[in-house]
Order: structure tokens, then C-alpha cells, then sequence
């Protein structure tokens, strides 16, 4: 079962430590949330196809971060590992800029991802933007690969109003 809500999901009390009616003062944030897609069968270089995850299984499916999200982790959970390879990194695009790389491992497990370290890639992990933006996940160079690989990729990152902000809005009420 699911639930569906208006983003930003703030999270903060509405009576302040006296109970006496009085709204208390923002102290707190945005609440984070994710996505994820699953993958198998990679074994060479290109784009991954990427596809939803349980009954979604074989339908393909993308990351779409919505406007104004800021992105604060990828992570590979690698559940089929190939016994060995040279290279094999994906790397983790938004748009035509590379926002970090993860780095398979021949014994798979929980691996997060390294950020890229450049002005052009921070900015859009701080601030997608005012559109929806779709994340890809490249496989480059790579050469003796023994098997494949497979897993889910899972994308958190704080949902926020399309111009970044987290204020809230519709709530009916004020502190006046």
C-alpha cells in the first residue's frame, strides 16, 4: 500500500513546549525519499536499461528527480557480481552532466556512489533545477567481463518546491 503526498513533506511540531495553541517555529526540514530501479545482465559498455522493481519487474522504468530536488546519494546494491573485469564504472548522469561513478566489486554488495568533484555537478545535486530531471547510469570502457551484472539501484534526495525552496504551502495554517 502507498500513499501519495504533496511534496515538500515537511516534517516539524505544530504546538510549541508550552501547549497553548501558539504554531512553534520552524526548526526542522524536508523529509527525504527515493527511488529505485533494478538492472541485469550488464556486461559491456552503454547505457543501462533500467526497470521498475517487484511486480514492475519487466516494464522498463527511469529516475525522474522532480524539480527543485536536491540529490544526496545513489547506492548499487549488487546483487549478481561477475567474477572479473576491467573497468566496468557507471557513471550516473543527469542530463549530459556526470553527477558521480560507482564502481562494481567481483563480490558485489552495498556500494554508494562517489560524487563528482566539479562545480557543474554539485550545482544540480543541489538544486535539479525547475523541471523534472532523468537520471541515466553508463557503463564505460570496459573488457574482460566474466559473467554479469545485476542489481538495484536506489536514488534519495529531497523533494522541495520547484524553485528549491521547502516551504510549505497549503496547509490552512498560521501563527499570526
Amino acid at each position: 500500500m502507498s500513499s501519495t503526498f504533496t511534496s515538500p513533506l515537511r516534517v516539524f511540531v505544530r504546538n510549541n513546549p508550552s501547549n497553548d495553541g501558539t504554531i512553534a517555529p520552524d526548526n526542522t526540514g524536508a523529509t527525504n525519499a527515493s527511488q529505485q530501479v533494478t538492472f541485469s545482465g550488464v556486461n559491456a559498455a552503454g547505457t543501462i536499461t533500467t526497470y521498475g522493481v517487484g511486480s514492475q519487474s519487466t516494464t522498463t522504468d527511469s529516475v525522474v528527480i522532480p524539480a527543485g530536488s536536491l540529490i544526496n546519494n545513489v547506492r548499487l546494491f549488487e546483487t549478481t557480481a561477475p567474477s572479473a573485469f576491467t573497468g566496468l564504472v557507471i557513471t550516473v548522469n543527469v542530463g549530459a552532466t556526470a553527477i558521480g561513478t560507482i564502481t562494481p566489486t567481483t563480490t558485489g554488495g552495498s556500494i554508494s556512489f562517489v560524487p563528482a568533484t566539479t562545480t557543474a555537478a554539485a550545482a544540480i545535486m543541489a538544486n535539479v533545477g525547475t523541471s523534472d530531471v532523468i537520471l541515466s547510469f553508463v557503463v564505460g570502457t570496459t573488457s574482460g567481463v566474466t559473467g554479469t551484472l545485476a542489481g538495484t539501484i536506489d536514488v534519495s534526495y529531497v523533494p522541495r518546491n520547484n524553485d528549491g525552496s521547502i516551504a510549505p504551502y497549503g496547509s490552512g495554517y498560521t501563527n499570526s
